[in-house]
């Protein structure tokens, strides 16, 4: 077997805070400072096309409450109208104006509020655990996975009975809280709550204190917001970054630590979760679209085949170019200010490339031919995938590398080097030259 390999790219970050000077580097790759939260280079400002100029969200939040209905009937009727009396819009399912999808069960409808309409999630912990579906999760147990997944901001509260119960049947698992809880399963729940890595939980008796509380907390939500605004409008975004997520928005505005490397990273990732259902179709083997049909001489299809593999060659040196002139310059010289719009467009570029991959597979799919060339087009189709899952990996890689590095630096406060490396394989294109030799001999071609 025969293993045909390109690396493209092979780059160092230099995780580091507070660092401004040079640092030597090596020969294999180019050093990048990765600036700490708090770095506040002044940007450009742009005038006529800054983020100023952009209208602000036409609709007030939403907010969805989570929680067992009949026994919390009074607190979801009175949380309602605090919200309602801040000009919220909220989302509890009992009432006439929570959407509801026809064609969706009850659980997948509120699944599906959760993640279309909440802005802002609440969730109330009473002594009813709720109904539990086929996983043996309660509803609500999925609507908070289903809003933690979102990143959307979470309030919890739990009763005061059940916190103060907690400890003791961690203890005495096997006891009967049965005055306290409904089923053991709302303890494990409330545990799961309380991880310091997942949520603050308030503990409440009426519902006034969870209005209390919340008044505060969404002042305190509403002066992040006008703390991130009044970056934004600072930074000068041009119009090509307000297209990005808000996650990426966000690596942008507050240069965290690592941001550099974590915006190109966040842009790939978002572009590639763009054209995740093309990726299915091909894991699936879907052709979805008009059939082309390749005339039956062999030097056509010789010809037509030659051209799809220039093509992907043309790929593969494009995504050599970006890491090796685009990137270096999106980045710059230690201590000097990255250009925010070039790192986004190495992220943005990377992703159409891995883009063009599947569309470049799939356009294969659709190609009608003789049966006698079809097994040399079923074995051309096949030669990105590697590229593919290559370039996914990468993106998993490279923020494990960093999350990692970054950890490593809050442990040991000494500066932290990780080798970022995209290598591109081609597959064994062993039975590929067998097969186009067959077909020369049989039809005397070159």
């Amino acid at each position: 077997m025969r293993d045909e390999r390109r690396k493209y790219a092979t780059r160092f970050f230099c995780i580091e805070r507070g660092v401004n000077g040079e640092k030597k580097g090596s020969n294999q790759g180019v050093e990048v400072f990765v600036n700490p939260s708090g770095f506040n280079q002044p940007q450009s400002r742009r005038s006529g096309n800054g983020i100023g100029n952009v209208m602000s969200i036409a609709h007030p939040p939403s907010v969805f409450v989570s929680s067992t209905c009949y026994d919390l009937a009074q607190v979801r009727y009175d949380l309602r109208s605090f919200f309602e009396s801040l000009g919220m819009v909220p989302v509890l399912s009992e009432f006439s104006s929570f959407p509801i999808n026809p064609d969706l069960g009850a659980i997948e409808n509120c699944l599906a509020g959760v993640n279309e309409k909440a802005d802002i999630f609440v969730l109330v912990v009473g002594g009813k655990y709720g109904s539990e579906t086929e996983n043996g999760k309660s509803v609500t147990n999925l609507e908070y996975l289903k809003a933690k997944a979102k990143g959307i901001p979470c309030y919890v509260f739990v009763q005061k009975p059940i916190l103060t119960a907690l400890s003791i049947w961690q203890k005495n698992r096997s006891g009967d809280f049965s005055g306290i809880v409904d089923s053991s399963k709302l303890f494990e729940f409330v545990e799961s709550l309380r991880d310091p890595k997942e949520n603050w939980v308030f503990p409440f008796e009426y519902a006034q204190d969870i209005i209390g509380t919340l008044r505060a907390q969404l002042a305190y939500l509403f002066m992040d917001a006008l703390a991130i605004r009044t970056k934004m409008l600072r930074s000068g975004l041009s119009e090509t970054l307000q297209d990005l997520s808000g996650a990426a928005l966000l690596l942008a505005v507050e240069k965290p630590f690592a941001w550099k490397p974590r915006l190109f990273n966040q842009v790939l990732s978002d572009e590639i979760s763009h054209v995740a259902s093309m990726k299915r179709d091909l894991n699936y083997g879907l052709t979805i679209g008009k059939a082309v049909k390749l005339g039956n001489n062999p030097v056509e299809v010789a010809r037509w085949v030659s051209v799809k593999i220039g093509e992907l060659q043309s790929l593969g040196e494009s995504i050599n170019i970006l890491f090796n002139t685009a990137f270096p310059k999106a980045f710059h010289a230690p201590g000097e200010p990255a250009d925010v719009e070039e790192i986004v467009y190495v992220g943005k570029r990377l992703a159409e490339a891995y883009r063009y991959a599947l569309e470049w597979t799939a356009e294969f799919r659709k190609i009608q031919v003789e049966d006698e060339f079809r097994h040399l087009l079923e074995l051309i189709a096949r030669m990105p995938l590697n590229m593919i899952e290559e370039i996914e990996a990468f993106s998993i890689d490279l923020n494990q590398k960093l999350n990692d590095a970054e950890q490593r630096y809050e442990e040991t406060k000494q500066p932290q080097s990780v080798k970022i490396t995209l290598t591109l394989t081609c597959p064994d294109l062993t039975e590929f030259h067998d097969e186009m030799n067959r077909l020369r001999k049989k039809f005397g071609f070159t």
